[in-house]
């Protein structure tokens, strides 16, 4: 497989060679935007997480679009399926639960 690059936005001075280029694609729907409908999607996955052993994790699971979110609902599914929570600090601990809540596990 060649290697793939995707990228959002180059930086100020970089380009990438067209010759290189072998396909295309616009993935605007790639991260959630924080809107009512994707909100409510997000809170009906709670309908289904655990049904039949599957867990959803990712930024489509989580109430915002940021990675340390996205993070921590994979250590979420990880402990649903037998994983020890990794962290010592209680405060961090706290946000484990409070998400682990809000994704219904």
């Amino acid at each position: 497989k060649p290697v793939m690059l995707i990228s959002h936005a180059l930086g100020e001075g970089k380009e990438i060679n067209p010759d290189l280029v072998r396909g295309t694609g616009n993935h605007a729907r790639a991260h959630p935007l924080y809107s009512g409908w994707n909100v409510m999607a997000m809170l009906s996955l709670r309908l289904v997480q655990g049904k039949q052993g599957i867990y959803y994790c990712s930024n489509w699971t989580t109430p915002g679009n940021c990675h340390d979110m996205s993070f921590l609902s994979g250590l979420i599914c990880a402990h649903a399926i037998g994983a020890k929570y990794p962290f010592q600090d209680k405060e961090a601990e706290k946000d484990f639960h409070r998400m682990r809540d809000l994704m219904g596990i």
